[in-house]
């Protein structure tokens, strides 16, 4: 038996799902229907019952599960271990990051470091919060760059830099001659804001509970380039991560504010399952964000 037949398996349990499970490993769903046909044939017993809705482990396939998975860590933890004795940094780093983070910062890091590490691939993809969260826990991907990482036990959370958080208007906006703004002048504005459940939506609520303001949100969003292109319109003013606002800033599409004596940063993270042993290439690739935007 292979070791890719041991981890499809352990693939279609994390992933409840055949066809998800073809997905991360490059394979037809019938390719790996027969390789878990086969492990049933070849213990005589069925492993996962496929009658139900959502994909049920039988008892043996309860054993063969945890067998499987301690077998797949054992050899990922030899592999890194056998990397860094020879200072090896090589191999795929699969790394998902939000939106904002993904356009704006990484890109040029992400080409720095593979022309540093020839031999590092990374796979960048960009999504929304929640779903880094869930691949991240599924093993979807490797690492997930996140903003305001949410504690989670079954998570190691790698801190990395902090990023400020600017107000933006319209030029034509009655605060588009300023250069800054107080908080109270927040109070009542029209507000183009993140949706609710988005990270970066709970840390401003909590700013501006905390100072007693209260803008007039008109519109919940759950991307930053919509609410620029919204915030260009005209229709109200926002707060956003002031390095994704450098080309409409340069272009004069739009107006950054800074707020008189308050400093909103949001918490930049990488994020990995808790347990994993990162590779040397994973490890690199953390310092290297730490030190190009850390603190100078």
């Amino acid at each position: 038996m292979q070791i890719r037949t041991l981890k499809t398996f352990c693939d279609v349990v994390e992933l409840h799902s055949f066809s998800e499970a073809a997905k991360v490993n490059h394979l037809t769903q019938s390719a790996v229907s027969q390789q878990i046909s086969h492990i049933e044939n070849e213990f005589g017993v069925r492993m996962i019952e496929r009658a139900q809705r959502n994909l049920a482990l039988t008892p043996a396939g309860e054993v063969f599960y945890r067998t499987s998975k301690s077998i797949l860590q054992q050899l990922e933890a030899a592999r890194v271990e056998i990397n860094e004795l020879a200072n090896v940094v090589a191999g795929t780093i699969k790394l998902e990051s939000i939106y904002t983070i993904g356009l704006h910062d990484l890109p040029m890091y992400v080409q720095k470091f593979m022309s540093k590490f020839a031999e590092v691939k990374v796979h960048l993809t960009y999504r929304h919060s929640a779903e880094i969260y869930q691949d991240v826990l599924s093993n979807m991907t490797h690492l997930g760059v996140v903003a305001e990482p949410q504690k989670n036990r079954q998570l190691d959370i790698h801190p990395c830099w902090k990023q400020r958080m600017v107000a933006i208007v319209a030029p034509s906006h009655k605060f588009g001659k300023q250069k800054s703004i107080k908080i109270d002048d927040l109070n009542n504005e029209p507000f183009i804001a993140f949706e609710r459940n988005i990270p970066t939506r709970k840390l401003l609520d909590k700013t501006l509970r905390k100072h007693n303001v209260q803008p007039k949100v008109t519109m919940t969003l759950d991307n930053v380039e919509t609410i620029k292109r919204i915030v260009e319109n005209g229709t109200g003013m926002s707060i956003v991560p002031e390095n994704s606002i450098k080309e409409e800033v340069k272009r004069g599409l739009l107006i950054g504010l800074e707020i008189e004596n308050i400093l909103i940063e949001r918490d930049i993270a990488v994020i990995a399952k808790k347990g994993r042993i990162l590779s040397n290439a994973e490890n690199k690739f953390i310092d290297l964000l730490r030190a190009e935007f850390g603190p100078r």
